[in-house]
C-alpha cells in the first residue's frame, strides 16, 4: 500500500474536528476513531464519573499529562462503541475548550502516547464509507454540507446526507439492470424467447436515456446553487465599483478612496440576495496607466467580461459615457449585461433629470447614499432569477456528473446496434458499461487510488 494512501487500516487516528482560531469559540472537538480509541483515551483523561467510558453516554473528566503530572483542562467525553458510530469503528470525542493552544496540547497529549497517528484529510469519512456506514454520495454530500455558502446549498447537499441521490441512482440502474436481465435471459434460453422486440426495447431505453438526460441538463443548469452566480463591476477608475461592492455586501471589503486606481486586483464577496447565491466581482478601473500593477489589475477585468455569468458596468453620471466607455460596454454580450449604473447623483442631482438623461438599460444611483439600490437589487433577481432552481431536489459535484454523463453515452451508442438490429447480445455491452458508470457515482466501482483523490479534498477531520 502507498504511504500516502489513506484507504482504511487497523490504525488508530485522530484529529480536530472543529474549525479552531485564536481566540474565538467556546468548544473545540477531537475526534479518534480505532479499536484503541478507547483504551488509550483512559490513559490521558481522569475521570469520576459513573458513566465513564460508557457507549453513547457524555461523562465529565480532565485531560492530564501524567508524566508531567500535570492538568490540561477540563473536558467532556462522548464514547460511540462499534458500531454504532460514524466510522463503524471505536470513537471516542473529547470537548475542550476552545482556541488553538487547549486542543493542540491535548491533540499532541495523544499522538504522544505513540499508539495513535494523525488522521488524514477525510479518513473518518472514508472509514465510514468502507465499513458500509454511508455511501461515497453521503460522504461527498457531509463534504459539500459543510462547504456550502448559502441555505439553498445546504438544503440540496443535506438531502444528499440523506440517501436521496443514491436512491435517484440506483432506480436508474435497477431499470437497466431489469433491461439486462432479460437481454442475459435470452441469450442462455433463446428457444423459449419471441424475436426480440427492439422497437420495445428501445422504448423502455428512451425513458431511462430521458430521466438521466433531466437530471444533467438540471445539474448544469443549477450548478450557480453551490458555486454561485458570479457577477463582475466594471468601469473605469473612481466610477464607484469598490463602494457598490460594499454596499450590497454591507461590508468595508474593499478600500474605497478618491484616489484612481485603488482596486488593483480582484475582490470577491459572496453574498446571498432573495436566495441567489452570488458572488460580487470588483475589479480595477479601466484606463490609461503606466503602472504596470494596475496595468494587470486591468487586464484581469477585461478577462473578467468573458469570464463572469452577468456584468454590471458603472460610470460617474458627472463625466457621462464617453467613447470609452462606450468602447468597452461594446465588449459586453447583451445577455451578460444586467444594467448600466450611472453614480454620484447626490453630486449632480440638483441639475440632473432622470428622463432627460435616461439611457436604455440604466439604473441612476447614490451609492454613497444608497439611493437606487432597491432598484439595483429588483434588476439582478430579475436578470439571475432561481426560481426554475426551485424544484431541484439534489446537487450533483463535477465527479458526479461526469459518470452520470459517461452512462448516458454508453446508452447512446446502443442507437447504431438497435437501428440496423445488430445481435441483440452487443447491447449487454453498453448496458454493463452504463451500469458500472452509475456504480462508480455511488462508489459500488472504485479503485484505491480514485477514492485517496476524493477524499484528500475533504478536511482533515471529517
Amino acid at each position: 500500500m502507498r504511504m500516502n494512501s489513506i484507504i482504511t487500516t487497523e490504525d488508530t487516528i485522530a484529529a480536530i474536528a472543529t474549525a479552531i482560531n485564536i481566540g474565538e469559540g467556546g468548544i473545540a472537538v477531537i475526534r479518534i476513531s480505532g479499536a484503541d480509541s478507547i483504551q488509550i483515551c483512559k490513559t490521558i483523561i481522569e475521570t469520576k464519573s459513573k458513566f465513564a467510558w460508557k457507549t453513547h453516554r457524555v461523562f465529565h473528566g480532565f485531560a492530564k499529562d501524567i508524566s508531567e503530572n500535570k492538568y490540561l483542562d477540563e473536558i467532556l467525553v462522548l464514547v460511540m462503541k462499534s458500531p454504532n458510530s460514524f466510522t463503524g469503528e471505536d470513537i471516542v470525542e473529547i470537548h475542550c475548550h476552545g482556541g488553538i493552544i487547549v486542543v493542540n496540547r491535548i491533540l499532541e497529549l495523544l499522538i504522544k502516547t505513540g499508539k495513535i497517528r494523525l488522521a488524514n484529510h477525510g479518513e473518518f469519512s472514508q472509514r465510514a464509507f468502507l465499513n458500509g456506514k454511508i455511501d461515497l454520495t453521503q460522504a461527498e454530500s457531509i463534504n459539500q454540507l459543510i462547504s456550502s455558502k448559502n441555505v439553498r446549498s445546504a438544503e440540496l447537499a443535506f438531502n444528499g446526507v440523506k440517501g436521496l441521490i443514491k436512491e435517484k441512482i440506483d432506480s436508474i440502474k435497477n431499470n437497466l439492470i431489469e433491461q439486462l436481465a432479460e437481454i442475459e435471459a435470452r441469450v442462455d434460453f433463446e428457444e423459449d424467447f419471441k424475436d426480440f422486440d427492439y422497437i420495445k426495447f428501445e422504448k423502455n431505453l428512451n425513458k431511462i436515456k430521458n430521466e438521466i438526460n433531466s437530471l444533467v441538463e438540471t445539474q448544469k443548469r443549477n450548478s450557480h446553487i453551490h458555486n454561485g452566480i458570479s457577477i463582475a463591476l466594471i468601469g473605469k477608475t473612481n466610477a464607484g465599483k469598490s463602494s457598490l461592492l460594499n454596499l450590497l455586501s454591507k461590508q468595508d471589503k474593499a478600500i474605497v478612496t478618491n484616489i484612481p486606481g485603488t482596486t488593483r486586483d480582484i475582490i470577491e464577496v459572496d453574498l446571498t440576495i432573495h436566495n441567489i447565491p452570488i458572488k460580487i466581482i470588483d475589479t480595477a478601473g479601466i484606463r490609461e496607466t503606466k503602472g504596470i500593477i494596475e496595468n494587470i489589475g486591468i487586464s484581469k477585468s477585461l478577462e473578467m467580461i468573458k469570464k463572469a455569468d452577468y456584468i454590471i458596468y458603472i460610470f460617474d453620471i458627472e463625466k457621462g459615457l464617453d467613447l470609452e466607455d462606450e468602447k468597452i460596454i461594446k465588449k459586453i454580450p447583451n445577455q451578460k449585461l444586467i444594467t448600466l449604473i450611472g453614480n454620484k447623483l447626490d453630486i449632480v442631482e440638483k441639475n440632473f433629470s432622470e428622463s432627460n438623461n435616461q439611457c436604455r438599460n440604466t439604473i441612476y444611483m447614490s451609492i454613497k447614499n444608497k439611493k437606487g439600490e432597491q432598484k439595483l437589487i429588483n434588476e439582478i433577481i430579475k436578470k439571475c432569477s432561481s426560481e426554475k432552481s426551485e424544484n431541484i431536489e439534489i446537487f450533483l459535484n463535477d465527479r458526479q456528473l461526469s459518470n452520470l454523463i459517461s452512462s448516458l453515452k454508453n446508452l447512446n451508442d446502443t442507437k447504431q446496434i438497435i437501428k440496423n438490429k445488430l445481435p441483440f447480445d452487443l447491447l449487454s455491452i453498453e448496458l454493463r458499461d452504463s451500469i458500472k458508470n452509475l456504480s462508480k457515482l455511488t462508489g459500488e466501482e472504485l479503485n484505491e487510488q480514485l477514492l485517496d483523490n476524493i477524499f484528500s479534498k475533504f478536511c482533515i477531520g471529517k
